[in-house]
């Protein structure tokens, strides 16, 4: 069944050829960075419509805030201030995070359950801050972006349900991305994973929460596999990545740094999320 999704996601990705041609954000290209945000932005609210369709919001006042407190001071850290990150919560019981271009950047409450502290929801966050840092210098093929993802969507989504369309949407994201790139995905994730501890650091956390919640996904058992498959597979913990990981923390300058974990502000701020999930793994 998977193979065959992974077929059937493919199968749209072909209408991403020719995709645009991408570059790290440069300061200085000030009229390029307003046409070129303007594309990327539109793109974004386009693919954020399409995910809205197949997900419930989660709406809880006090968790919205919390999450988006948090992004927002990790998203200060990044070099991308053209953006406005927008944080939302989906309501599914699979262990997911993504983003879109344009800023927007998603978790869902199972994840928000399977988290344990603050500083893990924000590695988890800054992960994906960290893959809003490339810009995409034509984004003129809008239309076949989103066109793709939403047909992926609606073909895999029986299968797999509204996850599955989330899932389908990073594989045509990816594709584009690496095509404009030619990055490999598995460059992508550990460049996202050194930004990451950078926004981290700066922000005053622990950047070691990245690796805790690698090391809690590889030590969970085959009950929690279905939860987490797709987020896995977007974002795989490889050999390669755990020593890149490992390395780059070794070269931050930690010394004398107060961080933060807050396990207790996280499990008081969540206890809502965690109600409806009291019976799951």
């Amino acid at each position: 069944m998977i193979r065959r999704t992974m077929a059937l996601a493919s199968c749209y990705l072909i209408l991403l050829s020719g995709c645009a041609t991408t570059a790290e954000y440069d300061r200085s290209s000030v009229s390029p960075k307003v046409s070129h945000l303007t594309e990327e932005q539109k793109t974004g609210e386009a693919i954020h419509s399409e995910i809205l369709k197949s997900f419930h919001t989660y709406t809880d006042p006090k968790v919205v805030k919390y999450v988006e407190d948090l992004g927002h001071s990790l998203a200060a850290q990044a070099k991308r201030h053209d953006l406005d990150y927008r944080f939302t919560i989906l309501y599914s019981e699979k262990i997911y995070a993504t983003s879109a271009p344009g800023g927007y950047i998603y978790v869902t409450t199972g994840m928000l359950n399977f988290l344990v502290n603050e500083a893990e929801l924000a590695a988890v966050l800054a992960h994906e801050i960290g893959e809003l840092q490339t810009v995409d210098r034509r984004f003129t093929k809008r239309d076949d972006i989103v066109n793709a993802a939403a047909q992926a969507g609606s073909a895999i989504g029986p299968m797999f349900g509204p996850l599955g369309s989330l899932a389908s949407l990073g594989l045509v994201l990816l594709q584009a991305y690496d095509e404009s790139t030619f990055k490999t995905p598995e460059e992508r994730l550990l460049a996202g994973d050194a930004l990451a501890l950078k926004y981290l650091m700066n922000a005053g956390y622990d950047p070691e929460a990245l690796m805790d919640v690698q090391e809690r996904f590889l030590k969970s058992g085959e009950k929690m596999t279905p939860y987490f498959y797709d987020y896995y597979q977007s974002r795989p913990i490889t050999e390669a990545r755990i020593r890149a990981l490992k390395k780059a923390f070794e070269k931050l300058p930690l010394g004398g740094k107060s961080l933060i974990t807050d396990a207790m502000e996280y499990q008081e701020t969540t206890r809502g999320v965690r109600e409806i999930y009291k019976t799951a793994p």
